[in-house]
């Protein structure tokens, strides 16, 4: 019987599980510590890519400080076959979005617990992880772990990164504070209704509600109404205005501990919201995914079933340094850090498990009935650098970015021996079959 392969000779390296936009990922087992573990490995096309290769090395240098319970822990990095890699925890349990909808009670909780996260990485000059009930897994009660949820496909990806931008971002502004409380307020929304306010078939149209639509009160849209000071809350959270929001995480916290506390004396959020009815400020028709929940009560068999979900630190579509709109700032921290990783080869009998040609690449078609230009940068004003026939096949490589009020995607198209790359906006774009 062939003995399974051993990494650092301790870690057993039992199956390939999925892969997200930057990583490979294993199941592993330490065993000099018996406990399992995720092994993710750059994916081979990346590798020769070396902002991104730098970027994977400084995320696992960056999460190993552990900042806060709730971020994924790196128990160890190196490198194989020249494609570097790092150890983290693994985590099974539910997500938001699968738990939603919540108590108030339970809402509160969790937000709270999300906006320390948010804000012990700002206080740490860490990018924070993305803000999206996929990627938030319930632990135990008022508790939750940031996970890189790498179940969604590339078009859900973008809907999900869409669903919690900010109006402003569409702007070009970078990612700020408000913005992140912006987020918070909308998976508070979604949590409570089990739905989130804005829905489409992709990114654009959610896009678009955020810029043009104030967030609906969540007991406009609940059959049992909501605790006037959660409304506030949201709305405080949520104004289109900037400047108008909460300025800064502790006066958000303040006020989520003041609701919560008004709520428990009122003695109006130890039970679950009533019915839920879509929002009608949109005129979209619902994106699947973002259809109404029916009450938790009403799901008890399918909420007995936990659905496990790996820890993947940083490594996916929705990973801190595809959404974040700081990568400057990153870098600044970063350029005084040696970014040195042991490597060691794998016996050639070994290789194979470590191939990921079965998913390596993730690709696009190119929608519409005429070509696509590409551009130098993600802006219409751009140099054009080339043009891709309509239904060709292309490589998702980078993004998305937003500019213009568009999301922009970098894509690759190859053909016979020519290669062209550059950004094109996501709405010409489609996933393939």
């Amino acid at each position: 019987m062939t003995a399974q392969p051993r990494i650092h000779g301790r870690y057993r390296v039992d199956e390939r599980l999925g892969a997200t936009r930057i990583a490979t990922v294993y199941r592993a087992y330490d065993d000099k510590l018996n406990r399992p573990v995720l092994l993710n490995l750059m994916r081979s096309h990346l590798v020769d890519q070396r902002g991104i290769r730098e970027r994977f090395i400084s995320d696992s240098e960056l999460r190993a400080r552990n900042v806060h319970s709730a971020l994924p822990e790196v128990y160890d990095s190196g490198t194989i076959e020249d494609r570097p890699f790092f150890i983290t925890e693994f985590v099974t349990g539910k997500t938001l979005r699968a738990r939603a909808p919540v108590t108030p009670i339970e809402a509160l909780q969790y937000t709270r617990h999300i906006v320390a996260v948010i804000k012990a990485c700002q206080e740490s000059h860490i990018p924070h992880p993305p803000i999206s009930s996929n990627d938030f897994v319930v632990i135990s009660e008022g508790h939750v772990k940031w996970i890189e949820n790498w179940t969604l496909t590339p078009n859900e990806v973008l809907i999900d990164i869409a669903s919690y931008r900010s109006p402003e971002r569409q702007q070009g502004t970078a990612e700020t504070v408000e913005s992140a409380i912006y987020a918070v307020g909308i998976l508070l929304f979604e949590i409570l209704g089990g739905f989130r306010p804005f829905s489409g078939t992709n990114a654009d149209e959610i896009l678009t509600q955020h810029e043009s639509s104030d967030i609906p009160p969540v007991s406009a849209v609940v059959s049992a109404g909501c605790p006037p000071e959660i409304d506030d809350l949201i709305m405080r959270c949520t104004a289109r205005n900037p400047l108008n929001r909460l300025k800064n995480l502790d006066e958000l916290l303040d006020m989520i501990e003041q609701a919560r506390r008004d709520i428990v004396i009122g003695g109006n959020g130890t039970g679950p919201l009533g019915d839920q009815q879509a929002p009608t400020t949109t005129q979209h028709t619902p994106h699947a995914g973002t259809q109404p929940r029916k009450r938790r009560q009403g799901n008890r068999t399918l909420g007995r079933v936990l659905i496990s979900l790996l820890v993947l630190g940083g490594l996916g579509a929705g990973g801190w340094y595809y959404v974040s709109s700081q990568p400057a700032q990153s870098g600044g921290l970063l350029s005084g850090m040696q970014l040195s990783m042991p490597s060691f080869s794998l016996p050639s009998w070994l290789t194979g498990l470590f191939s990921d040609s079965d998913g390596s690449a993730q690709y696009l078609l190119v929608s519409g009935d005429a070509a696509l230009e590409l551009h130098s940068e993600p802006a219409s004003n751009g140099t054009v650098v080339g043009s891709v026939p309509a239904g060709s096949r292309v490589e998702w490589v980078d993004g998305p970015q937003s500019a213009d009020g568009t999301a922009w995607l970098k894509i690759r198209y190859t053909v016979d021996t020519t290669i062209v790359e550059g950004w094109a906006p996501q709405r010409s774009l489609t996933t393939t079959p």
